[in-house]
């Protein structure tokens, strides 16, 4: 064997072991499945196009102990949304439809309440529409579109955003109508083919009329999905009935959901202006803007502008910082949890957020400081009592100390608490806490007169 070949084998091994090398992220990550009962996950993290992280950690299904893996297919539930977002945009470049549209030139036999609604709001879920479950006997979207006639609209149109409704049943009518075929064949023509996402799509689950049958096609390498109960994981199914596809229920791999967000950081799906647009959420009545934008959520995390859709609540989380040109996406298949994976992972990949050493303002008021942070372990450790609360706060107790120790029991131990809004009476108040060196959270608390709690509200910042 000539030196070259030697050289050529050699540098394949570095560069498989490399790829494989613990680091940060996989450290993270296996921590917080241990905490969180998370049998198995399935991490990418891209910039400027590339993947620069992909692994994937645990057990795809526990009852055969399959390893989870770069190919394994997880449920994203929700986050099908901002592929349905895509699909949207792309009719829009096309010319075959406009966001600012009005609905009722697609839909037959359109109620008077409609007549305003765009599908902007559709898409960004400030159509008014009344939030709902979904019916599992509700056999197409034509029926469903006939069913969602006869409900009156819970707020006018494009004055709040309210997630859960009908919007994405009456957007995949629209779709297919400008489309010229089923979403499902929308997805693959406009997506997955072009961009290689081969085990990408729906199980077309379905069950009979009894509810005592579940049937689907067969997923190649499909991972369970578990819930934890109290000392042991369950296999948890939920069945997305057809017409709800374009609002979740696609599976995917952490491999193909790269290609996906790499794409996006180039023209090869939407041009700029397209991507722009969906990614700009619309104006509400009140003037401010909505925190959904075209099937994305929108925000800012660590003073960035970020966009990105969960599902499951966690069973997919995917951020993107434009600006840094760096998207993560995060599967697992624990359906009890948070999605804060991927802001965990993308900590190790941004700067500081700028406002990090703001002082905030003074405190008139230190002994209401003093009681938060003392409560602080109670509440990581999901054992806050109840003769601290009030209100809304007491009623929602079991709910805080189910979700809070998922949302804070992996941050590092709390720096300090910075006062940043107070109301006159000093009963409404703001806090960042800062956890470490740079991780921080907004505290959004109001007491009542004797000091008690009676909303507490927690973001990541």
């Amino acid at each position: 064997m000539n030196i070259q070949r030697w050289g050529l084998l050699l540098l394949l091994g570095w560069t498989r072991l490399a790829w494989g090398a613990p680091d940060k992220v996989d450290a993270f990550l296996r921590a917080e499945m241990a905490r969180n009962h998370i049998p198995g996950a399935a991490v990418a993290v891209v910039r400027d196009g590339k993947v620069i992280k992909l692994a994937a950690y645990g057990t795809a299904n526990l009852e055969w102990k399959a390893p989870a893996s770069p190919r394994t297919a997880f449920q994203i539930a929700s986050g099908t949304k901002m592929f349905t977002a895509v699909l949207l945009m792309d009719l829009v470049g096309q010319g075959k439809l406009k966001l600012d549209d009005r609905i009722c030139q697609y839909i037959a036999d359109c109620p008077a309440a409609w007549k305003d609604i765009t599908v902007l709001q559709l898409a960004s879920h400030t159509s008014g529409m009344k939030p709902g479950p979904v019916n599992a006997d509700v056999s197409s979207v034509a029926v469903a579109l006939d069913a969602a006639k006869k409900v009156p609209l819970a707020a006018t149109p494009g004055e709040k955003a309210a997630y859960g409704s009908d919007d994405f049943v009456l957007l995949t009518h629209i779709l297919e109508k400008v489309g010229g075929a089923p979403y499902q064949q929308l997805l693959r023509d406009h997506i997955f083919t072009p961009l290689g996402m081969t085990s990408s799509g729906f199980d077309q689950a379905t069950l009979t009329e009894e509810d005592i049958v579940l049937t689907s096609d067969v997923v190649p390498e499909r991972s369970a999905t578990y819930q934890w109960r109290t000392d042991h994981q369950q296999q948890y199914w939920f069945v997305y009935p057809h017409y709800t596809l374009a609002a979740g229920g696609l599976f995917s791999t952490v491999t193909d959901m790269s290609r996906f967000v790499a794409a996006l950081m180039s023209d090869k799906l939407l041009k700029p202006e397209l991507r722009s647009a969906m990614w700009t959420p619309p104006t509400l009545k009140d003037g401010k803007p909505s925190s959904f934008a075209v099937g994305w959520t929108v925000g800012r995390y660590r003073g960035r502008h970020e966009v990105g859709h969960s599902g499951g609540p966690a069973l997919s989380d995917t951020v993107y910082y434009a600006d840094d040109k760096l998207a993560v996406v995060v599967l697992t298949n624990q359906r009890r949890l948070i999605p804060n994976l991927a802001h965990g992972v993308a900590n190790f990949y941004l700067s500081p957020p700028p406002f990090l050493s703001d002082p905030g303002i003074a405190d008139a008021a230190p002994e209401r400081t003093q009681a938060l942070k003392q409560l602080l372990p109670t509440l990581i450790a999901g054992k806050a009592e109840a003769r601290h609360f009030t209100g809304t706060a007491k009623d929602d107790l079991a709910d805080l100390n189910e979700w809070l120790p998922i949302k804070l029991g992996g941050l590092p131990g709390l720096t300090r608490l910075v006062l940043l809004e107070d109301s006159a009476d000093h009963l409404s108040r703001t806090y960042r806490a800062v956890y470490g060196k740079d991780q921080t959270q907004r505290w959004k608390v109001r007491f009542d007169p004797a000091g008690l709690i009676a909303e507490l509200d927690v973001t990541d910042e």
